[in-house]
This record gives C-alpha cells, structure tokens and sequence, in this order.
C-alpha cells in the first residue's frame, strides 16, 4: 500500500518533466541553403498533445536580410512523433501565409530531433541535439 503514493509521485514528476520546453542546436537545411547552429525550441501548448515549434535568429536563403524568429504552433505530438499540415507560422505574431506549412513530420529522440515540412515552395529539414 505504500507504494502506491510513490508510484503517484513518479508519475507526477514524469509527466511534468514531459511538459517541459526543450532546446536543440543543429543544421537547418531549406533548399539548397544549410544554416549550421540553428536552435529550436520545442514548447508545450495549452493542449496536452499539441506542441510549438521555434526556429531561433533564421534566414531561409544566404541573401535573406533579416533573421527571424519564426513559430510553428499547432504541431501533433503523440508520444515522440510530431506531425502537422496547413499551419501558418508566425514570427512576433505576424502572421506569414505565403510560408504555409505542410507535410510536418519529425520526431524527439532522447538527445535529439528531426523533422521535415514544406514552408512556402521550399523544403526544410532540421537535425538537432538537445542543448
């Protein structure tokens, strides 16, 4: 019987470390354009299986001016699988449709993510560490 409280508490503790942000550093890939030492970050929403995804200080072409901050909400988590379609990302909550995002699929690993999509007419690919 006294297990029981200890078993609780486990689980407590699992399922709070699981809503916690995570951070990676890694290599983005959009086209033929590679940006190494891009962090993520992956956020918890509101919505248990629902997660954001944050590309930090990006440029999507070697000539792009500015660095963004960009954000996908709205990504399908279900255990370490994410998934998502037709998701507008964001950058300072302006909104970016032209970069519509489709075809999201990735996965969190123990020390790592990965995940692909198509933005805009590009496809981006990302691989990262945990930070």
């Amino acid at each position: 019987m006294k297990r029981a409280p200890l078993l609780v508490l486990f689980l407590l503790c699992l399922s709070a470390k699981s809503l916690q942000a995570q951070t990676f550093v890694g290599t983005m890939t959009v086209g033929n354009y590679i940006k190494n030492d891009v962090t993520v970050q992956v956020q918890p929403s509101s919505s248990q299986d629902l997660v954001s995804i944050t590309l930090f200080g990006v440029k999507f072409a070697k000539l792009m001016p500015v660095k963004l901050d960009v954000k996908i909400d709205s990504v399908l988590k279900k255990d370490n699988l994410l998934t998502g379609d037709n998701i507008v990302p964001t950058n300072k909550g302006k909104q970016y449709e032209k970069y519509l995002v489709r075809h999201l699929e990735g996965v969190i690993e123990r020390d790592g993510l990965r995940f692909t999509c198509q933005m805009g007419r590009k496809q981006l690919d990302y691989k990262g560490m945990k930070k």
